[in-house]
């Protein structure tokens, strides 16, 4: 006698639907992960190679609690190993982490331009609290900022698509003496370094000229201040190395 199989098309359209939620939360991240992916694609953009150790010191954890994460993103395929201690995002961890990346430079530049914050002051106040805000809003503060196309720091803010396009920046230690330009970044977030920076006049859009520099990685001399105005400023090379030019 034969036999007839059958399927139930209910059934196959909730396994299938598993299935696909499945994967979608295998590529979503908690707040604390998505910090951790930001601050991976922050410290590659800054040194090139992200070490764990660097990373540990960027999100304020142990080196241990660091790896850990790192293993567990890296079984969500949003993480992977570079060699024996370094980490790159894979394509969907670097979608979650511009996607945050994006919300905190808005919500940054809300802060100065809205709120009167000084620009040295909105790090720590957007990067615990910015990944939890609604997505709408943060786009209507956006609109409502004219579509800013650089967070208060200088940095580029990333596109709702992802996109991010690097200005052509130099560093200030590489302009040739007497060579004027513009300060549009200071590649740091600690707010002491930051305010002592901004009280010297070291901020995005001042003018800036190198007249000297000291051997032997010693301290380099700027003009600072509009014509008439101008002063001069020494800064050491770590603190010039911090700030970006075009």
């Amino acid at each position: 006698m034969g036999f007839m199989i059958t399927y139930s098309p209910v059934f196959c359209m909730k396994t299938i639907d598993t299935f696909g939620l499945a994967e979608r939360h295998r590529h979503t991240a908690t707040a604390g992960a998505t910090d951790f992916l930001s601050e991976t694609h922050l410290e590659a953009s800054e040194h090139g190679r992200v070490a764990l150790r660097a990373l540990a010191g960027r999100l304020a954890v142990s080196p241990p609690a660091v790896s850990r994460m790192a293993q567990r993103l890296v079984r969500r395929g949003l993480l992977k190993r570079e060699g024996a201690c370094g980490l790159e995002l894979t394509e969907p961890g670097l979608g979650i982490a511009l996607k945050a990346i994006r919300k905190r430079r808005i919500f940054e530049a809300f802060l100065v331009q809205q709120l009167g914050y000084g620009w040295h002051e909105v790090y720590p106040v957007a990067a615990p609290v910015s990944n939890s805000l609604d997505d709408e809003l943060v786009e209507r503060m956006y609109v409502r900022l004219g579509r800013p196309g650089r967070c208060p720091h200088g940095d580029p803010i990333p596109g709702p698509d992802g996109s991010l396009v690097i200005p052509p920046w130099r560093a200030l230690v590489d302009l040739a003496d007497r060579e004027a330009a513009t300060i549009t970044r200071v590649s740091s977030h600690e707010t002491e370094m930051l305010r002592y920076l901004d009280s010297i006049g070291i901020r995005p859009g001042a003018p800036v000229q190198v007249i000297a520099r000291a051997p032997f990685a010693g301290p380099i001399r700027v003009r600072l201040g509009a014509p008439g105005h101008a002063y001069e400023q020494a800064l050491g090379a770590e603190l010039a190395a911090r700030v970006w030019v075009e």
